[in-house]
């Protein structure tokens, strides 16, 4: 306390000014704590390197158009119709109940197998058992062991492998075939037909050629033709 005619102390003359204490942010900011290119955009005149996808051609099984879609793909959509497609490669077992397959990837029909009123579209088609149906595939139709076919075949390519025994009835439509086996059936292709050594067709076939090498055998009429 102060007595008349006293300076005031220096407490009476002391101000308190208010407390300011700088804001720091605990934040890291993302392009200050992860390695340039993975968080952070690209610095001025920098060049962003994009790594090429593979991808493989299909056929729509259900408007017949071609495409691309990426190889490793599970599923697809169709860019001119936009219907869904699968993907999935389908093995038919003895007493499968599934006798219709749609899908862009490979069906077999292993041997011991017998199943009847099929109807498959897919990409690459082996056969080693008894099938018959409608049967359609956009790649190769490969025929092992004691294949009988019966029905409506059509594929890009057949191949007969060496020691098969093949029944193909009534007959099958292919842009190109290859016999090393032996098959006994028609067959209709857009180009050629080539008998291997040791390879046997019986059956009337039309194509534009028939090349049936040293060893090879066919027994039946050719016209030469080709297919539209």
């Amino acid at each position: 306390m102060s007595h008349a005619g006293e300076e005031p102390s220096v407490a009476a003359k002391y101000h308190t000014e208010p407390l300011v204490v700088p804001v720091v942010s605990c934040f890291i900011p993302v392009r200050d704590r992860a390695p340039r290119g993975i968080f952070s955009p690209l610095p001025p005149g920098a060049r962003e390197d994009r790594v090429a996808v593979p991808t493989r051609e299909i056929v729509c099984y259900e408007c017949g158009q071609r495409s691309h879609i990426p190889e490793a793909a599970l599923s697809a959509h169709c860019v001119h119709c936009r219907a869904h497609l699968s993907t999935a490669h389908v093995e038919l077992k003895p007493g499968t109940r599934r006798l219709t397959v749609r899908t862009l990837g490979d069906v077999s029909l292993p041997a011991g197998v017998e199943l009847s009123h099929l109807s498959i579209i897919c990409r690459h088609l082996s056969i080693a058992g008894k099938g018959s149906g409608t049967l359609r595939c956009s790649g190769t139709l490969t025929l092992r062991g004691e294949a009988v076919v019966e029905g409506a075949v059509q594929a890009g390519s057949i191949i007969v492998t060496p020691g098969a025994r093949v029944r193909l009835s009534p007959s099958a439509v292919a842009a190109q075939a290859e016999v090393e086996g032996y098959l006994t059936g028609c067959l209709q292709v857009a180009g050629e037909i080539r008998i291997g050594r040791g390879g046997v067709l019986e059956g009337d076939c039309r194509a534009r050629q028939l090349i049936v090498e040293p060893g090879g055998r066919h027994a039946g009429v050719w016209v030469r033709s080709s297919l539209a």
